[in-house]
């Protein structure tokens, strides 16, 4: 037990150490092309990465989660490995085909014309790069995850020092792709020295299928559930709308990134104390929730008053116009914070069908209302939608949570 800790601890704190480089990267980086990009080339920027959401969405329920359950029982760990990597390359092979086909079949005036090359380049480089992250991390390897994520950060400063005065869309894309590409040469590597061909690969392949067809029903959903109002404002508003939509919740991920850590560093605490006595976990949980309302709230605040002079500080004078796009944003996350007590004890309760349907009932509510939400309310119409998406997810897992006797705020 001592020995675990030692050697757990110093991981825990170089995960830290990398999630802060990694999401550090990503934030400034999103705002520095902000900045460099028209409103327009930023909204098609905005487009492209949240198809390669999607892609990567798919990409993990095939391979990475199954990977993720399975690699610690598996005794053939060496033919795994090149298992999934193959897996990989034919997956990239296929979205590469799509997009190709894409640019010859739609409207020459379509996102794809003349920028087929470098959106390839960006989206195989993404996945490519988060592939071996999580591949890593997943064996606790998380030295060379480090690695990768300070590589990407190097070559991004680099690239875009030397292109500042000229940075257009297809060179952000070029940069991007081949800086992902060259970063994850440490997966790459690791993979050549643990080659070993895959001869079990139909077991493996069972198996992934077994696990991978639910979780990408799951995947797909929650992407829709998430993005479909996003995605759909800039066919309905233009892709101005969109890219100013994007600037605001990537300014509002640092709060994700504060959730999300929160979930993780206290979900296992209130599972533990659930198992124990339930009533000990439930005043837990609203202890910690109590405590939470008050940083939101002092942070929401902040964004919401000062909504304005935000934007213009992320994204320059061309978003001036969008600072309302901020103010309602915070109340979308007030909604979110609100949600996620409700989401803690599903999770530890284990229902992961009421997980499911939940955002099953929530993408089913954006396919009926998007069309009059948008017409009539623009923007205002998405993130109402948004926010009705989270009242639907918080009042039916309420009432799964009731009748699993887990009355949270009784």
């Amino acid at each position: 037990m001592i020995y675990l800790k030692k050697r757990v601890a110093p991981q825990a704190v170089l995960v830290l150490f990398d999630q802060a480089i990694y999401s550090g990267t990503n934030f400034f980086l999103t705002f520095f092309l902000a900045q460099q990009l028209e409103i327009k080339s930023f909204g098609l920027f905005s487009t492209i990465l949240l198809i390669t959401y999607l892609i990567m969405s798919i990409v993990n329920a095939l391979l990475i989660q199954p990977f993720q359950v399975s690699i610690s029982k598996n005794s053939k760990k060496r033919e795994y490995y090149l298992f999934i990597f193959l897996g990989l390359v034919a997956l990239l092979f296929f979205f590469m085909f799509v997009v190709k086909l894409l640019s010859f079949f739609l409207p020459a005036e379509n996102i794809f014309n003349g920028n087929s090359n470098p959106i390839i380049c960006f989206i195989t480089g993404y996945i490519f790069q988060d592939f071996f992250r999580k591949l890593f991390l997943s064996i606790a390897n998380i030295g060379s995850v480090l690695i990768i994520d300070l590589l990407f950060l190097t070559i991004i400063l680099l690239g875009f020092h030397f292109y500042t005065i000229q940075v257009n869309l297809n060179l952000a894309l070029w940069i991007i792709g081949l800086a992902n590409f060259v970063s994850a040469i440490p997966g790459l590597l690791f993979i050549i020295n643990n080659y070993e061909k895959p001869l079990s690969w139909k077991i493996f392949l069972k198996d992934h299928f077994s696990q991978g067809k639910w979780l990408l029903s799951v995947a797909v959903l929650q992407w829709s559930s998430s993005n479909f109002f996003v995605l759909v404002s800039g066919i309905y508003l233009g892709i101005e709308a969109l890219g100013a939509l994007r600037l605001v919740q990537s300014l509002f991920g640092i709060i994700n990134i504060i959730l999300q850590s929160v979930e993780n560093f206290f979900l296992p605490k209130v599972a533990a104390l659930y198992h124990e006595n339930a009533s000990k976990a439930k005043s837990y949980l609203l202890e910690i929730s109590l405590y939470g309302a008050l940083l939101f709230s002092v942070i929401l605040s902040v964004l919401f008053f000062f909504s304005t002079e935000i934007i213009i500080l992320t994204g320059g004078e061309k978003y001036q116009t969008y600072g309302y796009v901020v103010k309602i944003i915070a109340v979308l996350y007030f909604f979110i914070f609100l949600s996620y007590p409700i989401r803690i004890a599903i999770r530890i309760m284990v229902l992961n069908k009421v997980f499911f349907f939940g955002y099953l009932f929530s993408f089913l509510f954006s396919v009926l209302t998007f069309h009059f939400l948008l017409k009539y309310a623009g923007l205002y119409g998405a993130v109402s939608g948004l926010i009705c998406n989270q009242i639907i997810m918080m009042l039916y897992w309420q009432t799964q949570l009731k009748k699993n006797h887990f009355y949270l705020w009784k």
